[in-house]
């Protein structure tokens, strides 16, 4: 039976400040007990101070736990006392635009143990070659074009989906982080009112919001992954 993985790495993460990063690792703690708890049969950790791994038993969450995730990342406000004058701007612009890449893979795991913290099987490692083929750590000049990526034995499917997934990049890397806030409570499932009061701004506002991000499409792409027989 086919499980799910995500592999992501934080874009331009040697730009934060050690306080910074420390908070943005806080953060991903708490959005990983959240999807934990909120979906069945799913677990996540965070590795090498800035990339994250999760499991899913039934595949049909794992696109809208990437957006989550990745919204999660693109809404993240950097504390002012955290804020050091000497990074490079434009490797930390970066990280404020693209915020995190995810590869999604779905196939068959030998090994899910979360007890053990064990991943082990075609799903983790096609997703972790698919993030590590995305690495720019070692390169002078830094071009990102693809932040989400999909990876699946099924050629066709894999085609059609990371063709959706770069619509969806275009939406991502012109967002602002208040369009981020709201399509994040979006994705879990809030209404308007509840994301109004979330976030202290006019039920209006959030609808203005979610029209410019585009959710519309979202949701129609997430309807659609999600009745896929993986």
């Amino acid at each position: 039976m086919n499980r799910a993985t995500i592999s992501a790495d934080i874009v331009s993460s040697t730009e934060l400040t050690p306080c910074a990063l420390s908070q943005l690792q806080n953060e991903i703690g708490v959005f990983v007990e959240q999807i934990e708890k909120e979906y069945e049969d799913t677990w996540g950790r965070l590795s090498k101070g800035d990339s994250v791994e999760i499991y899913m038993g039934n595949p049909q969450n794992s696109l809208r736990i990437a957006l989550l995730l990745k919204t999660m990342i693109k809404k993240f406000k950097v504390d002012t006392e955290c804020a050091d004058q000497n990074v490079d701007k434009r490797r930390l612009n970066m990280f404020k635009t693209y915020g995190v890449r995810i590869a999604i893979a779905v196939g068959e795991m030998r090994i899910a143990d979360k007890q053990t913290n064990m991943l082990d099987g075609e799903a983790i490692y096609a997703s972790g070659r698919a993030i590590e083929r995305q690495r720019t750590s070692n390169k002078s000049k830094v071009v990102i074009k693809n932040t989400l990526f999909f990876e699946s034995s099924n050629c066709k499917l894999t085609q059609q989906i990371n063709a959706y997934l770069g619509l969806l990049d275009v939406l991502f890397k012109r967002a602002t982080e208040r369009q981020c806030e709201v399509i994040y409570y979006r994705l879990l499932g809030k209404n308007e009112n509840e994301i109004s009061e979330k976030l202290g701004i006019n039920q209006s506002a959030v609808n203005q919001h979610s029209t410019l991000f585009g959710w519309n499409a979202v949701e129609q792409l997430l309807k659609y992954y999600e009745q896929i027989n993986f």
